[in-house]
């Protein structure tokens, strides 16, 4: 069963206070989302780059994303438009510090601030810390995580307050990042980070899939029907499952034959099966379960290519992008009898 883990009221105290203090300074008044600032994680050492989300004052926070993949992503999401059928938000890995309403304030979070002695009136005045990870729902923060969210909390009320007056310039060192360093304790001193300008995070290369060789060249080997185009997606489910740690979502593979609307023979899969395998799998059981290999598959982005490219160079299929006709209807179809079957 999903666990809400165990942190020291010490560490939460600090959070909170550092909360406070970053959300009286309002800095969604006077930064977009497209400026970002790096803090180094104290307990893994993996670099974290930090966002403020307001500035269309509806969502108010901190966001922090935990590495140069999970960067990316954030990027991918201010540059692409989005759509009603988006699944980018099961994609995330983040920590966040959102500043919202006390209705979406759970027993665990009031039973935190009633310990603490806190108190918070008026619109999008209450702290909600969570951790994002993709196929994930958000969850309570860990120890390790409310520590880097602490850190985070503090660094970006010395960012904003160095943007603001002028001592910093955010396009000042193009192509670097102004971060945050935790420093070892021998040379700590008064700030226990010292402030730099790291290189910001390269394009992280999509992973191809690792291949069943054998199982590809006996498909190559069968006589099987070929022609047509598919289209292919992975689809998050909307069940929350809560058999680990933290409460997940499944995938679905699709693969959607476009003139028939013949929905072809999908994989389950849970979040920590790698995206990049998933299609390239599914592709193959389902050319396997059916004789049948297209002649093109059509996928709705760019970053869905490098699942399937490497799998149909071997298959003899062109892999590309573009509008998906025959899936999105098919995707609705399913969600529909997946909703009605949990009322």
């Amino acid at each position: 069963m999903a666990n809400i883990p165990e942190v020291p009221l010490e560490t939460w105290k600090r959070l909170y206070s550092e909360a406070e203090r970053f959300s009286r300074s309002k800095p969604w008044q006077r930064l977009d989302e497209s400026l970002f600032f790096g803090v180094q994680d104290p307990a893994m050492g993996q670099m974290g780059y930090a966002c403020i989300l307001g500035s269309l004052g509806d969502f108010l926070a901190l966001c922090v994303y935990r590495g140069a993949e999970a960067f990316q992503v954030y990027q991918d999401l201010l540059r692409e438009e989005p759509s009603p059928d988006d699944d980018s938000g099961f994609k995330q890995d983040c920590l966040m510090a959102q500043f919202t309403d006390t209705e979406f304030v759970e027993k665990a979070d009031r039973k935190v601030i009633r310990a603490l002695g806190l108190q918070f009136k008026g619109p999008k005045a209450w702290p909600l810390f969570r951790s994002y990870r993709p196929g994930h729902l958000p969850w309570h923060l860990d120890e390790p995580e409310a520590v880097f969210l602490t850190l985070a909390l503090h660094c970006a009320c010395d960012w904003v307050e160095k943007l603001s007056t002028g001592i910093l310039a955010p396009k000042e060192h193009p192509g670097q990042v102004f971060s945050y360093v935790p420093r070892s304790e021998e040379s700590a001193g008064e700030k226990a980070f010292q402030e730099t300008w790291t290189p910001q995070p390269a394009s992280v290369a999509r992973q191809a899939p690792v291949l069943d060789t054998t199982r590809l060249a006996k498909l190559q080997s069968q006589p099987l029907r070929k022609g047509g185009v598919w289209e292919a997606e992975i689809v998050f489910l909307p069940a929350t499952i809560m058999d680990r740690d933290r409460p997940y979502h499944v995938r679905l593979t699709m693969l959607v034959d476009r003139d028939s609307g013949f929905v072809l023979p999908g994989k389950v899969v849970p979040p920590e099966v790698p995206a990049h395998q998933v299609l390239a799998d599914a592709l193959a059981e389902a050319a396997e379960e059916t004789h049948t290999l297209p002649g093109e598959i059509v996928v709705r982005d760019k970053s869905t290519l490098p699942a399937l490219e490497a799998i149909g160079k071997v298959l003899g299929i062109r892999i590309g992008v573009g509008r998906l006709r025959a899936l999105p209807q098919a995707k609705k179809a399913l969600l529909q009898r997946f909703s009605e079957r949990r009322l």
